[in-house]
Order: structure tokens, then sequence, then C-alpha cells
């Protein structure tokens, strides 16, 4: 044989190189269970729904809890700017839960009839796996006494609030986007680093609308006189 063709001996099992497959969100992690693909799902060989409804997502995620539905309601939010009312009560909802201690996330019998296509999930979790890369090598289980689900909740609820506002900046959704995936983040992963930065996005944020607060109150007084 060839010296080119010979396989090199390994003297020591432990001489085996084993190359870890790069670590994932666990919110990445249960969009794929629930059959989403960020790539051709034509040619994945595992059948799969056209749809889900919102219950089933519910039910299926059901152990990811808060931080799921938190997480997976920010994401398909970003490109629906002109949506982002529905969005925001929505989440703030959930948040609400949060507050009051409940366990498990409850929405009603309608929200839970609503169907998402697969091909959203598919380009959910597409956007998740090319834009948060570097997000989850930052990402592991520390700090937990910061994940404190009541004062999460308000975080949760105060931001979403915010996001429901039909505010005239341009961007100014991405304000609010940002921490509450962050925090979907953060109780997912059981990292209080983020559940930390989350709290201070919210901090800056309220001091920003109280800033602004002439700015909101006009829009709320416009809206006001629309559906008057």
């Amino acid at each position: 044989m060839a010296d080119a063709d010979r396989v090199p001996e390994l003297s020591d099992p432990g001489d085996l190189i084993v190359i870890d497959a790069p670590r994932r969100l666990r919110l990445d992690e249960l969009l794929r269970e629930l059959g989403a693909c960020d790539q051709d799902a034509a040619a994945s060989p595992v059948p799969r729904p056209e749809a889900l409804t919102v219950g089933e997502l519910v039910d299926q995620a059901a152990h990811g809890g808060f931080g799921f539905l938190v997480g997976i309601l920010t994401l398909i939010a970003i490109p629906f700017f002109a949506l982002s009312t529905p969005f925001g009560l929505a989440i703030a909802l959930i948040g609400s839960q949060m507050m009051i201690g409940r366990d498990t996330p409850w929405l009603p019998q309608r929200a839970r009839r609503r169907s998402l296509k697969m091909s959203m999930l598919d380009r959910v979790l597409g956007l998740l796996t090319r834009r948060t890369r570097w997000l989850a090598k930052l990402t592991r289980r520390r700090w937990e006494p910061m994940i404190r689900p009541r004062l999460v909740g308000l975080g949760v609820v105060i931001l979403a609030l915010g996001l429901a506002l039909p505010l005239p900046i341009p961007g100014s959704n991405l304000i609010f986007l940002i921490p509450l995936f962050i925090y979907a983040v953060g109780v997912l992963e059981r990292d209080g680093v983020w559940i930390a930065i989350g709290h201070l996005c919210v901090v800056v944020n309220v001091t920003l609308l109280v800033v602004f607060s002439a700015t909101v109150l006009r829009v709320l007084e416009k809206i006001w006189g629309w559906v008057s």
C-alpha cells in the first residue's frame, strides 16, 4: 500500500478527535421538534404537517413554557411592523400570567384555533439559525437566582405594552422586540445574565418613554380621537 493510502494508527483511544456539533439555543431545538426546517423542507425524509394551530404549538412545546411563547411571538413579529399592536397585546397577556404565578401559559380558544403555516416557522427558524449562532456560544446555565418569574413577567408586560403603542418613530419596535427576545433566551436557557440584561433594557426603555412622554401622549390622543 502506498504511504499516501495508509490510515494513521492510533495507539491510544484518547487520540480520537471528537468534533462537537455547534451548540443550539433551546428555542432552536423546540422549533425543530415541532417540525420546522431551516433548509429544503421538501428534501426532509421526516413527514410533517403543513400547518399547526397555535394551540397545538403551545401544547407540543409546553415544556418550553412562557419563554418559548415570548420568543416565538417576538421573532414572528419582527417583519410585521404594521401589526405591532396585536403582537404586543398577545405578549402582554403571556407576561401577565407570569406575574400572577401561573405554571403554564393559557390562551383563549379563539387564539388557540388560529393556524400557523409551517413555512412561517421555517422562516423563523432560518432567522434564528443565521443570526443567533454567536448568542448560543455566549449562553449557559448561570445566575439562576436572577430568574424570578414574577419580576420577569413584569418586564415582559412593560415591553409588550410599549410594543403595542403605535409610536411614530422608525425602528421603534426593535427597542422592545430585542429585550423581549433576550428575556425569552434567559428563561429558556436558565441564564440569569440575559435576564439581568433584559431588566436593564426595561429601565432604559421606561426612561426613554418618560423623556418622550409628550409625543406618546399626542399619539394616544390621536388614537382616541379615531376610535371615538
